[in-house]
């Protein structure tokens, strides 16, 4: 009769034992077995992908159009679509001036506002905007008893707030008239009072 013995555990082989601390990690080992024709049959395969797609055709141009006069063309919908049919709008007609242009002459030699008297009148110019509660007036000048506690700066504001007014209420040519024809004896500059 044989004699049976206990089964000792062997210890596991490869990637089927558990990890144990001071072990390296264990990383299967990849073998790449494919070669030229593997190759050749994935090129074969994209080219027959290609073939299914007509070659791109160049687009027709006006004559007399230079190629690079047709890369910047405008261009219209098709005839027939919605957008076609739309109605084009007129556009509008360029402003003479720009805010930015009369922020420049505004703060032109370092400007800050015209002086008192002339700001007032400047003010007047100012057109009042009408809502639906009424009128609103421009904003206030910083004359009279506000002039000798307002710094410079927050005149600045002021002015250029008037001057924002009057852009949104389309009034920028008759001011940018007004502070051209101000000498410049009449503007208060920084660093005067």
């Amino acid at each position: 009769m044989p004699i049976l013995r206990p089964k000792t555990p062997s210890r596991k082989q490869g990637l089927d034992r558990p990890w144990e601390a001071g072990d390296s990690i264990p990383v299967p080992e990849a073998v790449h077995q494919d070669g030229e024709s593997a190759w050749a049959l994935w090129n074969e395969v994209a080219q027959q992908h290609d073939r299914r797609f007509a070659d791109t055709a160049p687009m027709t141009r006006p004559p007399g159009m230079t190629p690079e006069d047709a890369a910047w063309a405008p261009t219209l919908p098709p005839p027939g679509t919605a957008a076609a049919l739309k109605p084009q709008r007129r556009k509008e007609p360029e402003p003479l001036f720009t805010l930015e242009a009369a922020m420049l002459v505004a703060r032109r030699n370092n400007r800050v506002c015209p002086r008192p008297q002339r700001w007032d009148e400047f003010t007047a110019m100012l057109p009042v905007r009408k809502t639906l509660r009424g009128v609103q007036p421009p904003p206030a000048a910083a004359t009279g008893a506000a002039w000798a506690v307002t710094p410079p700066l927050t005149k600045r504001l002021c002015f250029r707030e008037q001057i924002e007014w009057a852009e949104r209420a389309g009034a920028l040519e008759c001011i940018m008239a007004f502070m051209q024809s101000l000498p410049e004896e009449e503007w208060l500059h920084m660093g005067e009072s």
